[in-house]
């Protein structure tokens, strides 16, 4: 899945969350060393396919996540922009081909 921001930017899609009457995505935009989350309202979907393995997720939002967030417990330290988390989501993302190699 990907969203456009405003400015032409792409950014991909890794998880959806529903919080209130709010929909929002977390997105992985290059040179971040984390996820962003993105207002569904202030954001246009370029593409709506949801192409990996996801999970759905309830704490204080129910959400659909990719399996690495929750299985691997890395959504907690990407949010907090941990390198060693970023990292290893990196790692998965280009194995199963959701990334570019070159992706940083």
């Amino acid at each position: 899945m990907k969203i456009k921001e405003s400015d032409g930017t792409i950014i991909n899609v890794f998880a959806i969350y529903w919080f209130g009457d709010e929909t929002y995505f977390y997105g992985l935009p290059k040179t971040y060393g984390g996820v962003l989350a993105y207002r569904a309202s202030q954001v246009s979907i370029v593409d709506p396919e949801i192409n990996f393995s996801a999970i759905y997720f309830e704490n204080n939002a129910k959400s659909i996540q990719h399996w690495a967030l929750i299985k691997e417990k890395l959504l907690d330290d990407i949010l907090e922009r941990d390198d060693v988390a970023y990292n290893r989501f990196l790692e998965i993302l280009k194995a199963e081909s959701q990334i570019e190699p070159d992706f940083y």
